[in-house]
């Protein structure tokens, strides 16, 4: 048996050690490259969400900002306030699922737009962004909870789940929840 000498083991060592920091600078100048781009995406995304959710605004302004979401006031081109866009997250079947709700001044819903479920099972999960599902929503009620069909007890508004897909249903009405809690908290119905 061969003693080990301190050549054996320092050269392997510096040569994992610089394989180990080439890795890591490469990750993280791809990380500092793509970070801008993805942002600019989510951007772009949430804009065309807002513009779903609230066709009458020309123009938003971020207005509350926490950890539960994002609220948007729709403004059209004379500056009148016409609605006002909530983006709000929730967990679904397969991931993060992210939400736009359009709520108009008398507290109804306009619509709202699944702007992001890419995680979600294709065929079904992913049905809900289908115009199909969302327009479920329309003319609901910011002042009453929304609960999938199969949860329904005789309290709330229900809304039809999508076929084989209860807890991604689930994840967006959750969501949707979480954007009139925070319209009501927010804006409390007074434009």
């Amino acid at each position: 048996m061969r003693k080990m000498n301190f050549k054996d083991v320092f050269i392997p060592t510096i040569s994992l050690f610089v394989i180990c920091l080439v890795v890591a600078v490469s990750l993280a100048f791809t990380n500092s490259i793509t970070a801008t781009k993805i942002a600019e995406n989510e951007a772009k995304s949430q804009q065309e969400s807002m513009t779903i959710v609230c066709p009458d605004a020309t123009d938003f302004e971020l207005v509350f900002e926490n950890e539960d979401g994002l609220v948007f006031k729709g403004t059209n081109d004379k500056g009148d306030v016409v609605g006002y866009a909530v983006s709000t997250l929730s967990s679904g079947y397969g991931g993060q699922i992210k939400v736009m709700t359009g709520i108009a001044t008398d507290s109804t819903i306009i619509n709202i737009d699944v702007y992001y479920n890419d995680d979600e099972t294709p065929g079904l999960g992913k049905n809900t962004s289908n115009e199909d599902f969302t327009s479920r929503f329309i003319g609901l009620l910011t002042s009453d909870s929304i609960v999938v069909d199969k949860d329904y007890v005789g309290e709330g508004q229900k809304v039809d789940a999508v076929t084989s897909s209860t807890i991604s249903s689930r994840a967006v009405i959750d969501a949707v929840n979480k954007a009139t809690a925070l319209y009501n908290e927010q804006v409390g119905g007074e434009s």
